[in-house]
């Protein structure tokens, strides 16, 4: 072999190596972003699951409170403990008898449904969520159910893959 000819062989095999590895690092490039952008849409599903999963709590915890009568009170009082954190359960507790001895003492008969939710705030394992709903109260005092409109804030925790109230506070 000629050195002219090993001369060329050197000068072809690094144009053949530097095409290589563009392409390589071509192809491991677009490798890479798909993967990102398969993360981030991964991401995205969950947060809005997240999302619907406390307003969807939310929206429960507020119908069983509004949604509530002196005849069915233990039931009712119930449903509601099962969505509290163990916090916020304690504060319902003491507050149980004297709420349920105020509805069959005036013969009240309340339902209602949550019409919106929004969650305002979701930060990991805690979210707030503003719940709109309406309905309507009868009591001893009233004749026919009078319409009722109530906005809430909920606060939520999730606890063991559930989303629980931590707290729940009335707003204008």
């Amino acid at each position: 072999m000629t050195s002219l000819t090993r001369e060329r062989r050197r000068i072809a095999l690094p144009s053949i190596s530097r095409g290589l590895v563009a392409t390589t690092l071509l192809v491991l490039a677009l490798l890479a972003l798909a993967g990102w952008r398969g993360l981030a849409w991964q991401d995205a599903r969950d947060r809005i699951a997240d999302e619907n999963a406390a307003a969807a709590a939310a929206s429960a915890e507020v119908e069983g409170l509004i949604d509530i009568s002196g005849a069915t009170s233990d039931a009712d009082m119930a449903k509601l403990l099962d969505g509290a954190t163990a916090d916020f359960r304690s504060e319902l507790e003491a507050q149980a008898d004297r709420l349920q001895k105020a509805l069959a003492a005036n013969k009240v008969k309340a339902t209602g449904e949550a019409v919106s939710t929004g969650v305002v705030k979701l930060d990991g394992d805690r979210a707030t969520v503003i719940v709109a709903a309406t309905g309507t109260v009868q009591n001893k005092s009233t004749k026919a159910a009078e319409p009722r409109n109530y906005r809430l804030k909920i606060d939520l925790v999730r606890s063991d893959g559930d989303w629980l109230v931590s707290g729940l506070e009335f707003v204008a």
